[in-house]
Formats: structure tokens, C-alpha cells, sequence
């Protein structure tokens, strides 16, 4: 039974889960990192829940309830938490630590989760019978509007982990996809062949980078593929896309593009969060011109899209019908790749 869920992190995953979970009926526990501004978080908080009472949104009931929501940046105030969700940036050594450190202040029967995009939830269980109610509970960017998660376990994650997480999953409204962790972070895999396909088109300038994220945003998704890397962070794209590539046998495939990547973070551009990535920031309006190849590029990446979402629904062996709920929920589009 779950009912209070701790959350560590104030990043925009962070934020966003805390922020989501605040329309169900649980209780929470914010924990932030030992540089933010937490009294400043406190407030913000405080004003936000009141404008939601004075404008009926929330009653007095609820508003009295959110009002005892804890921030602070004491990882030993999630010690009576039932569900802990890990949200900080994409390196496993801080994460496994981390989670060594939570181990001796939790209690026992807690679950612990991981927000990881990329990080096998095996490379930072801790050890002993907290393997059992380990795995990584995956929200997607931003979380308001994507209404799919991914549950990857390993092989200690028991079946009451499971069921406690795909029940909690259902409560916040949530669809789900449950896969083990040889299959993790599988509609992530899929969109990174089409953003390699779309990086070697643009690096054989067949198109500048505006010109494909119109294109792809005309015809495929509601987002572009370089500007969703600049949106993400190129650091936390070039650690997630090293992780996903660094067991395949075909590795050298992504190598540009992976370069690429490491290159923008080696100038320090982190895409928004730095002002300057694939795009400067504010970006200014542009006029795209259209160009011969575009009609024949948006269909080589449409291919490349379907092509991908088989090969990862064969290989994940989930139902056709989760898998296509899956893919839409994640690019935003009307049909998946499978009607």
C-alpha cells in the first residue's frame, strides 16, 4: 500500500513529477539538493496552493492537506516514505551512492525508483534485500503531457514491487509499459534512431537544422529533433544516447552523432539551460524555406520510425496493442505505427 511517495530532485523531471502528483491523494516529501534555495521553494509552493484555493481549484480540505507537503534538503525526512522516485542527473556513481545512503534511511519495506532514462536499474541497486523492491520507474519529458511510464526491473525485482508500482501507476492515471531491464528505455531507443538519421542528414547538408525540425514537426511529431535535445539538455542526450549505444553490436552507427553531442557539451552548450546548444536561446523567428528533398527526407524518417518501432516490439515482446499506445503517447501523434 502506498501512500506517502518521496521525491529527490528539483531538476525540470524532478519538478515535474512533484508537481503532477500533487493533484492525487498522496502525501509527499520534496527533497532537494544541498544548494537550492529551498526557503525560496517554500514559498513559491505556499503562494502556488493558495492561488489554487482562492480560485476554487482546490477546497479547504485539500488545500490544508497540500500545506504539510515537506521540502527540504534532509534525505532523512523520507524515512517513513512507502515509494521513493529518484530524479537527479544521469551519473550512475552518484545515483548508486545515493541510493547506499537511503538504504540506512528508509524504512525496509520502502520501494526505491529510479527516474533514470538510461541507467540499467542493475548498475545502481543497492545491495542486500533492497534488490527485491528495486527498479526504475520512468516518467518521460515533460510529464503534464506525457501520459506514459516505463517500469524496467532486474532480475531481484519481486512481483509485489511490480504489482505495488503498476498499481500506483494506474491511481495517478498513468499508462504503463512493464519491461525487464534488457529492454529498458525502449520509445527512447526508437526516437534515437530517428534523431541519428535525422543528424546525418543535416551533417550532409541536405538540410540545416531549422529546416528538419520544421519538417518533422509538419509531418511527423509535435516536436522537432533538435530542439527536444536542447529542451532535454545535450549533456543529459549525450549521456543518455552513450548509455542506450554502448552494448550494441552496431555502435559505430551512432558514433556522429554521438560526437556531435560531446562537441556542443565540450563548448559548454547545454542547449536552453545555457542559452546556446543546437539553437541560441532566445530563438529568434526564422523564415524556413522549403527544399527539394524534404518530401523524400520526412519519408525516409517516417520509415525509419516505423522500422524501429517493430524491431523494438519484437524484440520487447509486449502486446501489439500496449507497444502502439506506447509509441503514441510518447511521439504525440493521432495513429502509431501499428494503426
Amino acid at each position: 500500500m502506498i501512500s506517502k511517495v518521496g521525491i529527490i530532485g528539483e531538476g525540470k523531471m524532478g519538478t515535474g513529477i512533484f508537481n503532477y502528483l500533487l493533484d492525487f491523494n498522496y502525501e509527499l516529501v520534496w527533497i532537494c539538493s544541498p544548494v537550492a534555495d529551498t526557503e525560496k521553494i517554500n514559498r513559491q509552493f505556499g503562494k502556488k496552493i493558495k492561488r489554487s484555493l482562492d480560485a476554487g481549484i482546490i477546497d479547504q480540505s485539500r488545500f490544508d492537506k497540500l500545506i504539510q507537503t515537506h521540502i527540504s534538503k534532509n534525505p532523512g525526512d523520507l524515512h517513513d516514505c512507502d515509494l521513493v522516485i529518484e530524479a537527479i542527473p544521469e551519473i550512475a556513481a552518484v545515483k548508486k551512492e545515493l541510493f547506499l545512503t537511503l538504504d540506512h534511511l528508509v524504512k525496509p519495506g520502502a520501494i526505491f525508483t529510479s527516474n533514470s532514462s538510461s541507467i540499467n536499474p542493475s548498475e545502481i541497486t543497492p545491495p542486500g534485500d533492497r534488490g527485491f523492491q528495486f527498479s526504475c520507474l520512468h516518467f518521460f519529458y515533460p510529464v503534464q503531457l506525457k501520459n506514459i511510464a516505463e517500469i524496467n526491473t532486474t532480475k531481484k525485482t519481486n512481483g509485489s514491487t511490480v504489482i505495488a508500482l503498476e498499481s500506483f501507476l494506474q491511481s495517478i492515471q498513468r499508462h504503463f509499459i512493464t519491461l525487464d531491464e534488457r529492454n529498458s528505455f525502449v520509445l527512447n531507443k526508437i526516437f534515437l534512431d530517428i534523431q541519428n538519421e535525422a543528424y546525418l542528414i543535416v551533417k550532409a547538408d541536405h538540410c540545416s537544422v531549422p529546416q528538419m525540425d520544421h519538417l518533422v514537426r509538419q509531418t511527423l511529431f509535435s516536436f522537432g529533433i533538435f530542439d527536444f535535445c536542447d529542451s532535454v539538455g545535450i549533456d543529459t542526450m549525450l549521456a543518455s544516447v552513450t548509455n542506450y549505444t554502448r552494448d550494441y553490436p552496431h555502435r559505430d552507427y551512432y558514433a556522429s552523432f554521438i560526437a556531435g553531442l560531446n562537441k556542443l557539451v565540450m563548448e559548454g552548450k547545454f542547449g536552453i539551460k545555457s542559452q546556446e546548444g543546437f539553437y541560441k536561446y532566445p530563438m529568434e523567428e526564422v523564415l524556413i524555406n522549403d527544399f527539394p528533398a524534404s518530401d523524400s527526407i520526412a519519408e525516409h524518417l517516417r520509415q525509419t520510425w516505423l522500422s524501429a518501432s517493430k524491431r523494438f516490439a519484437a524484440q520487447t515482446h509486449l502486446p501489439i496493442e500496449d507497444m502502439n499506445r506506447a509509441i503514441k503517447e510518447y511521439f504525440g501523434t493521432e495513429n502509431g505505427p501499428f494503426g
